[in-house]
């Protein structure tokens, strides 16, 4: 065959379409950039919608969270109000009982034995001419009657009794509440307050009934005769800001022989209101009227306006549409969304007021979150490409650049009339069989050439087809690894979680019953001690009678008990979160020296509910043989996952044969080995292993489990957390019938 026709062959149709690959990388080039735009495409497409659905899912979940929070704090910061009308209901409806009684003989007599006339023209219960430091204000209240007042035994019988109950009750209030008193219709008033004489100190001049903590529950201003509540106003005399429950006392003929109230310190609602907030959110109350009683950024205003500050006289718009959003609400608790402000709104109707408790979530916090979890994920999206596109490139440069460069070299020489070359490429696939093409055309090349233009295109299309199988096979691989690490990491969640809920469960439940009990004792013991003052110093038998009945040595002794109970039930959920943040260590993504025996400890604290006995098992007993260790530098949370794992599968396999007669019993020990290791033993009593098992346990997805109790990758990070990551040791000794010990060995510093 002559050499010029070989030439102008091989320059026609092969040399042509190899030369266009001699520079290898402008075909992988093309292919890597193809496919590159290809995924950062689907990549940016994915990352949208997750940030929609992370958006979605965080607003669902941001107003379920808002709901139950305001609904937990409207209750909390209504209690006290809802208490203190209770009280004065109480202390009116007893003085109107005493009151109905008839008048006694020596009325006068323990009138004038408690009052005294002041040269100033008032009466009180206390002489002029004492110093004002004697007066004990913890023992006795007191008293004040305006100037020139005629008091007529009727009042004498209203004040005496309203002086010997405001002082029984004020004392028994006084934990809670600094005031406590009665107001009559001619200027009078017994008030109680520790440590201040009040009614001692007033001046002479004062006009009760022009003041608000009495006219505010008048027949003028009260007509429905209901428990009201005062505005906001500042006690010089405490230096608190408070507001006064009142309650009228109506006689018989509907006249109102007095009010009672009981003044309510408002600087731990205030500071609570301010300081005691969501994350990122404030909070702040107002008066269905306007007027604004705390938010954080107005506290100094409101105090220089006496607690008179309305919202509309500011010039804040978001405070003026939050106002009128819930003013227009008519539930009294609930989640809004304010569209101008971008904010979430929840509002709580304090019970027993007139008030709104009102939680302001910015939206931005959401949106932030959002990003910082879409960042995370385009990060790993871009990282993954990146190893995609490594890969890709090795796979072409050395499975089809390299052979398609030596496959131009043949042809090159057999286009110069070197047919005796042969291509020595010994593969079994598409390329070496176009290598036996070519060898086969080198002698038969007249009659063979458009076969080889066939087999030409029949090999670019298995190659793409074959190269689209390996992808789609690839990501299935992938996303199948993802899965199963995705379900361990979610069932040793579940197995934290249930833990947690367990063990917090039990002491919540004996707190909440306790406090009926409380509640009911202190109830008799108050009853107990309004006897004891109305017939002291003597002991009558029917009084007599009523303690015995109500076992009242028993209830001191039963109510220490409780209470103790309780703080301890208190301790305890406070250890459980506490052993559940250190255990899991979210917030540690760095080395840090951390104390091993804590982790251990903290484990086990939240298996504690596994290791506990039940109708059909006894307890799992733990043996803890700690050494002297160092702090070690690691990853605590990641370390303290490889401890879950393998005590969560010592307590399985104790689990299979745990009964009355067997103790299932878990060995811990520690010891530091070589002066720069620690060995950490993990040891059970169980059934043990076979040496099979055992030669396989760490590998990926092998699992003596049933189906749906494991998933074969616990073991498998446990040592890819201990010899890749910490660069240290861990292995199985085990033996059928004897149980089971895993060794870890890790290094003290990294």
């Amino acid at each position: 065959m002559p050499a010029n026709f070989i030439q102008r062959f091989f320059s026609k149709a092969v040399i042509k379409n190899c030369s266009q690959s001699i520079n290898k990388s402008s075909l992988t080039r093309k292919i890597l950039l193809n496919m590159a735009l290809r995924i950062t495409i689907v990549v940016l497409i994915s990352t949208i919608i997750s940030y929609a659905h992370v958006m979605s899912n965080l607003e669902i979940q941001t107003k379920q969270q808002l709901d139950k929070y305001i609904t937990q704090r409207g209750q909390r910061e209504s209690f006290i109000f809802q208490l203190s009308q209770d009280n004065v209901k109480l202390l009116s409806k007893n003085i109107l009982e005493e009151i109905k009684k008839p008048i006694a003989k020596d009325l006068n007599t323990e009138f004038n034995n408690i009052y005294f006339h002041w040269d100033d023209g008032t009466i009180r219960n206390f002489p002029q001419d004492r110093p004002i430091e004697e007066f004990d204000s913890l023992n006795f209240p007191s008293s004040f009657i305006g100037k020139n007042i005629k008091i007529d035994d009727e009042h004498k019988k209203i004040l005496l009794t309203a002086y010997k109950l405001v002082n029984s009750y004020g004392h028994a209030w006084s934990n809670r509440f600094v005031y406590t008193y009665f107001i009559t219709p001619n200027n009078s008033m017994v008030v109680y307050r520790e440590e201040i004489p009040w009614g001692i100190q007033a001046k002479s001049s004062l006009e009760i009934n022009a003041e608000e903590y009495y006219y505010t529950a008048d027949a003028k201003h009260n007509p429905e005769k209901k428990s009201v509540l005062t505005g906001l106003f500042y006690d010089s005399t405490g230096n608190e800001w408070m507001v006064s429950a009142l309650s009228p006392a109506y006689d018989n003929k509907n006249n109102l022989i007095g009010v009672s109230g009981q003044d309510i310190v408002l600087s731990d609602l205030m500071k609570n209101t301010i300081n005691d907030k969501l994350p990122g959110a404030y909070n702040l109350i107002f008066h269905k009227n306007g007027r604004l009683i705390a938010h954080p950024q107005y506290m100094k205003e409101i105090m220089e306006a006496q607690g008179n500050l309305n919202i509309q006289e500011l010039n804040n718009k978001a405070l003026s549409h939050t106002f009128e959003i819930i003013k227009q609400e008519n539930s009294s608790f609930g989640v809004l969304e304010n569209i101008k402000d971008k904010t979430y709104l929840a509002f709580a109707y304090l019970k027993g007021t007139d008030w709104y408790f009102v939680t302001v979530y910015p939206k931005s916090l959401l949106s932030s979150f959002a990003i910082k979890t879409i960042k995370f994920i385009l990060i790993a999206a871009l990282i993954s490409l990146i190893i995609e596109i490594v890969l890709l490139f090795s796979v072409l440069d050395k499975e089809i650049a390299k052979p398609l460069n030596e496959l131009i070299t043949v042809a090159d020489n057999i286009s110069a009339g070197k047919l005796d070359i042969t291509l020595e490429l010994k593969r079994e696939d598409e390329i070496g069989r176009l290598a036996t093409s070519f060898n086969i055309m080198a002698t038969q090349l007249n009659t063979t050439f458009s076969n080889l233009e066939n087999s030409k295109a029949e090999l670019e299309n298995r190659v793409e087809e074959r190269t689209q199988e390996l992808q789609n096979a690839l990501v299935i691989l992938r996303n199948t690894q993802a899965q199963m690490l995705q379900a361990e990491k979610m069932s040793a969640l579940g197995q934290t979680v249930a833990g947690v809920a367990h063990e917090i469960n039990n002491p919540v439940n004996f707190i909440h019953a306790n406090i009926q009990y409380i509640q009911t004792y202190i109830k008799d013991l108050l009853e107990l001690v309004v006897i004891y003052q109305e017939y002291f110093p003597e002991t009558p038998e029917f009084l007599q009678y009523k303690i015995d009945e109500i076992e009242l040595e028993f209830i001191k002794e039963d109510s220490a008990k409780i209470l103790k109970s309780m703080n301890i039930g208190s301790v305890r959920i406070r250890e459980i979160v506490k052993s559940l943040r250190s255990f899991s260590r979210l917030d540690e993504a760095d080395y840090k020296q951390v104390d091993i025996h804590e982790g251990i400890d903290n484990t086990l604290l939240i298996l504690q509910h596994r290791l506990k006995n039940n109708s059909t098992q006894s307890a799992i007993k733990i043996i803890k043989d700690y050494a002297q260790i160092p702090l070690v530098e690691c990853y605590a949370g990641k370390l303290n996952q490889v401890f879950m794992n393998i005590l969560g599968n010592a307590i399985d396999a104790l689990t299979e044969f745990r009964t009355s007669d067997i103790i299932a019993t878990i060995s811990i020990s520690t010891q530091v080995i070589d002066k720069n290791y620690v060995r950490i033993c993990i040891a059970d009593n169980g059934t043990g292993i076979n040496e099979e098992v055992s030669k396989n346990i760490f590998n990926p997805f092998f699992t003596t489990k049933p189906v749906g109790k494991g998933t074969g990758l616990g073991l498998s990070i446990s040592y890819q957390i201990i010899v890749e990551i910490h660069k240290g040791k861990i292995y199985c000794d085990s033996e059928l019938g004897k149980g089971t010990k895993f060794v870890i060995e890790i290094p003290i510093r990294q």
